[in-house]
């Protein structure tokens, strides 16, 4: 079962927090309870897939409600690609989690998600699509879009501001067609975001269809990241490093891996304090001072996708610790990193090592630099490839940045996007629309 985040709303099995997202009280859904894993699973963990691992975890969590060949069945489907482990210099190791179709960490819980959709929608006895709505600058509606691509009865709604994110990023969601409908809404981004709301909310729409978000305001979008946090953990864990010192490191901006990870601690995952790196926007520092977090407009920066005034996750955060958030300091090391330090580290991995980090990456190697002592192993949690950055990382590097196929491809398709008013009853009939057109 699940719960409101803000303790107001009924719980809800699994499918009913998957298919509607926020909770009615405006609240987001947390687990009712989290599974302990059992001892003998950490004594052979180090020599686990990351598939195998996620089963497992996976099993914890839902078993209870799905197959053991359906969970199976969807880890395969979602984790279809490698997430290599390199160290590069004596006490530091980047787990590379950007080896999916949109070269992000936000592919694993879209397409978990995703399969999760599939699998489940025969089920919940109503006819019609499943209708998707996403808000993004760029690499979340990239890993739902893709991830969603061609899913029988879901139809995708990818609100994005054409001023402000970069085409290399709209092409990963624009080129698709078929049940993925890319947006271009004439503002801004909180525009995308209030227009996303509304849709799933909306009392006319909710009468005849199911309307649910993939943000990582849906829970079924932030557990898939609990399997990294185990694998990462496992594999340092068997070159002969002690749990309590390894430190992982973490950009931090909507606080979706950072809340992944105190899941996992949860669960019984045994490791150093997480060191989360932040931006100008320091709302993770403010909170572990204050004990809440505040509401603050937005600061840009170099690691744009940090760029969080009030983090979607801080909810679930706070429930974690009983809505006093100075109870963390065990858990949790915040470090502000300015955009002069991301210019730094970006330059100084690449020039010792021959190692070259995206701006959100760097935030995370700055940190574990400053405080990543002789006698222990740091893990850091590289989200995202470099050229998903690629204005950035040619201004800071002076270089021209190589460019992986997958956006290579992209760039090349046919763009099926197309404009609209910030007006919600233009939203409103184009989602009627779309469900009502023949297939």
């Amino acid at each position: 079962m699940y719960y409101s985040t803000r303790h107001k709303s009924p719980q809800v099995d699994i499918k009913g927090a998957l298919f509607k997202s926020g909770a009615p009280d405006g609240g987001i859904y947390m687990p009712l309870s989290l599974p302990v894993i059992p001892d003998a699973f950490f004594n052979n963990f180090g020599d686990m897939t990351i598939n195998e691992i996620a089963y497992i975890i996976a099993d914890q969590l839902f078993g209870h409600v799905l197959t053991s060949e359906a969970i199976k069945h969807i880890i395969d489907c979602a984790i279809d690609f490698e997430v290599p482990i390199n160290p590069i210099s004596k006490n530091i190791s980047v787990m590379e989690l950007f080896h999916g179709p949109t070269l992000t960490f936000k592919d694993f819980g879209s397409r978990f998600m995703a399969r999760l959709i599939e699998h489940l929608a025969p089920s919940i006895g109503r006819s019609g699509n499943i209708n998707v709505v996403v808000s993004t600058t760029g690499n979340t509606g990239a890993a739902v879009a893709n991830a969603f691509a061609g899913v029988s009865n879901c139809e995708v709604f990818i609100l994005y501001p054409p001023s402000t994110s970069t085409l290399s990023l709209q092409r990963q969601f624009t080129t698709l067609g078929g049940n993925i409908h890319a947006i271009g809404v004439q503002g801004s981004i909180d525009d995308c975001r209030r227009l996303a709301k509304q849709a799933i909310y909306d009392p006319v729409l909710n009468s005849s269809m199911i309307m649910t978000s993939a943000n990582s305001a849906n829970i079924f979008r932030l557990l898939p990241q609990v399997f990294y946090m185990f694998y990462g953990i496992s594999r340092l864990i068997s070159s002969g490093n002690s749990p309590e010192d390894i430190i992982p490191a973490i950009p931090s901006g909507n606080l979706s891996n950072l809340t992944a990870a105190i899941i996992a601690k949860r669960m019984g995952l045994k490791c150093g304090p997480i060191l989360a790196a932040e931006n100008a926007n320091v709302s993770l520092t403010t909170a572990i001072k204050t004990g809440t977090f505040e509401r603050r407009s937005a600061v840009a920066t170099l690691a744009y996708a940090c760029d969080k005034g009030r983090p979607t996750n801080s909810d679930r955060l706070l429930d974690l610790y009983n809505n006093n958030f100075k109870q963390s300091f065990n858990d949790i090391i915040p470090y502000t990193v300015s955009d002069l330090d991301i210019i730094r580290s970006v330059n100084t991995c690449q020039a010792r090592y021959k190692y070259l980090l995206d701006p959100h990456s760097a935030m995370a190697y700055h940190a574990l630099n400053k405080h990543l002592s002789d006698n222990r192993k740091g893990l850091l949690f590289a989200t995202a490839h470099p050229a998903k950055s690629l204005a950035t990382m040619t201004a800071i590097t002076g270089k021209a940045i190589d460019m992986p196929l997958q956006l290579n491809a992209f760039l090349a398709g046919r763009d099926h996007s197309f404009s609209m008013s910030p007006d919600f009853r233009a939203l409103r009939n184009f989602i009627i629309h779309v469900n009502n057109s023949p297939s």
